[in-house]
């Protein structure tokens, strides 16, 4: 985009990957040559630098840089004797199909037709050609912010963490991107029990302690190519059937990876050999030089990763040993269904699980959730802490792109989140949830009778308000590695049976502050109902409260997504009444199930 518009170009360092210092070298030449595209219109003659002035740019073996440059030098410089060339293997791949001629075409301004499903790679395309030309900074010049970091590359690090456990840091990642291979995070998360979280230096990742679900998956990588080298080797460690399809491309990248992969070889391939060197396959120090195409700094962060070494900055992405929480033991408690309930729902299994355990505190889990980051060690707890320590929740779907119920859910839960955490922190708490919740053992047991073990759900709820109710204290930490990851319901039967269950305990609340809270919030929704402009009033204060939980946990600004959130807000919004009163009347039946 700098050359097509003539601006400065972006200054490079040796130490970033072949292929950006490729291009960059390449189109610099041709500026040389030629000039910029506005001054080569310019000159009367169709070269400004003498005629036959031409040149030969080697292109080693970087596809990309071949198809931008092809379709940069037609629509920049027709007809202009410049010859471009690279190693056998990319004389191999000329011609062959690629998104990245319509991706090239698409930042010339040429129209290039919206498709149905069409490849992430070419919808980020359009949206840098549209920020690049709207918005002059940071885009234009020097990156205010630096380079983001590259999700392909990170796949090695899921990778590797998938079959040898830990945790990282992978510096420069974004949760909003427009990477298509950010999808490795959700793949990840879904097959191989790699968890990400989120912070402002990028994504921390570390391996579940659940049993992996699957033993054989299947997989699209038609949009998603390069993650599957790295895909494919943690199936075959963590002896897992992989099925692909969507891989004929894959025959065209630096190696035909299809048989590579099989063969478990390089083939001067930068990805293979970043996939075999995390499965802890043997490749030669020779073999290894194809990785500076992506990655130059790849050898040396696994080394140090190797060694367990905490500090080191590098690009894209560096990972960071995680350093372990301070020890102290603390039990974790998950009621499961059909595993420790014997049949005889939630709060059975809660009882029997924390009556068999000797632990000072317990940190109650729910099944279905990404446990915090701090659950992975052993949790730092004096003995002057809280009683019961409310901790926080985020709801993520598993969809990159989530449905119209889902993007209500996580409105919704964003809106709770941060009243919980506001009530809470002034010494009012009115919610908390037991899939993430922090108590002394000794206060559970005390509270134990009182958790009513004829509803379904509420064992959160009702030891909060017992709790409360016997002057014990009550805390809450409201940090990101506290945070768990919570799924939001995929379809409407499922949303319902959830949302009656919960509105079923209602009844039988009776702490003031939950009184209080909850009748205000029933009395304006339903004088909405009667009074409908009352939404100007009503509307700016809710969605402050889900804009400003989700500007705490995602910490980056997208105007287009904040358009989409606000929206989204705005519809929750008006259907919050009758939703509310569905829930309350519907609540009243609800079958008294876990």
């Amino acid at each position: 985009m700098q050359a097509i518009h003539g601006d400065p170009l972006m200054r490079v360092s040796t130490d970033m990957p072949d292929d950006v210092l490729v291009l960059h070298d390449a189109l610099q030449k041709i500026r040389e040559l030629y000039g910029t595209p506005k001054e080569y219109a310019s000159y009367p003659s169709p070269s400004p630098c003498g005629e036959g002035r031409g040149g030969v740019i080697p292109l080693k073996n970087c596809g990309t840089a071949l198809r931008f440059l092809q379709v940069h030098l037609e629509q920049c410089y027709p007809g202009e004797p410049i010859e471009l060339t690279g190693d056998e293997r990319l004389m191999e791949r000329k011609g062959k199909p690629t998104s990245q001629i319509d991706s090239a075409r698409i930042l010339h301004g040429l129209n290039v037709p919206v498709q149905e499903n069409e490849s992430p790679y070419i919808t980020m395309s359009r949206r840098i050609k549209e920020l690049y030309e709207s918005y002059p900074s940071p885009l234009r010049g020097e990156p205010e912010r630096g380079l983001e970091a590259d999700w392909s590359a990170a796949a090695f690090w899921y990778e590797y963490v998938a079959i040898h456990g830990g945790a990282l840091l992978l510096e420069g990642l974004r949760r909003e991107t427009l990477q298509g291979d950010k999808m490795v995070a959700s793949l990840y998360s879904k097959y191989f029990g790699v968890i990400t979280s989120y912070t402002d230096e990028g994504a921390k990742i570390y391996k579940s302690s659940f049993p992996l679900k699957y033993d054989k998956v299947s997989i699209d990588f038609e949009n998603i190519p390069d993650l599957y080298p790295a895909i494919a080797f943690t199936c075959e460690r963590l002896h897992i059937t992989l099925e692909a399809t969507g891989t004929s491309r894959l025959r065209f990248k630096e190696s035909n990876r299809l048989t590579a992969v099989r063969l478990h070889e390089v083939r001067n391939d930068h990805r293979m050999a970043m996939a075999l060197m995390c499965a802890d396959f043997p490749v030669s120090k020779e073999e290894q030089g194809c990785i500076g195409k992506s990655y130059p700094q790849f050898v040396e962060n696994l080394q140090r990763v190797l060694e367990q070494t905490r500090d080191h900055t590098a690009t894209t992405p560096s990972p960071k040993s995680e350093q372990k929480l301070p020890s102290i033991s603390i039990g974790h408690i998950t009621p499961i269904k059909g595993v420790n309930d014997e049949g005889k729902g939630k709060k059975f299994a809660l009882s029997k699980l924390i009556h068999g355990t000797d632990t000072e505190y317990l940190w109650l889990h729910d099944d279905d959730i990404v446990r915090p980051q701090a659950s992975r060690g052993e949790c730092k707890l004096k003995k002057d802490d809280p009683d019961l320590i409310i901790l926080p929740l985020r709801m993520e779907s598993e969809n990159e792109k989530p449905s119209l119920l889902e993007q209500l859910q996580i409105a919704e839960y964003a809106a709770i989140q941060e009243l919980t955490m506001r009530t809470a922190k002034k010494g009012q708490a009115i919610m908390c949830s037991g899939a993430n919740l922090i108590v002394r053992r000794e206060v559970w047991l005390e509270c134990e009778s009182e958790l009513h073990p004829e509803i379904p759900s509420g064992d959160d709820m009702f030891l909060l308000e017992a709790v409360k109710r016997k002057g014990y204290t009550v805390g809450v930490i409201d940090e990101e590695e506290y945070t768990a990851i919570v799924r939001p319901a995929t379809n409407w039967r499922a949303f319902w049976r959830q949302r009656m269950r919960w509105a079923g305990k209602a009844p039988l609340y009776t702490d003031k502050d939950i009184l209080d809270y909850g009748k205000f919030i029933v009395v304006a929704n339903v004088l909405q109902l009667l009074f409908f402009p009352i939404i100007f009033i009503k509307f700016p204060i809710e969605y402050s409260l889900i804009r400003r939980r989700q500007m705490r946990e995602h910490k980056i600004i997208n105007y287009q997504l904040s358009i989409i959130n606000f929206l989204i807000a705005l519809l929750l919004e008006i259907l919050y009444p009758i939703y509310l009163l569905i829930c309350l009347i519907g609540g009243m039946n609800n079958k008294k199930e876990w």
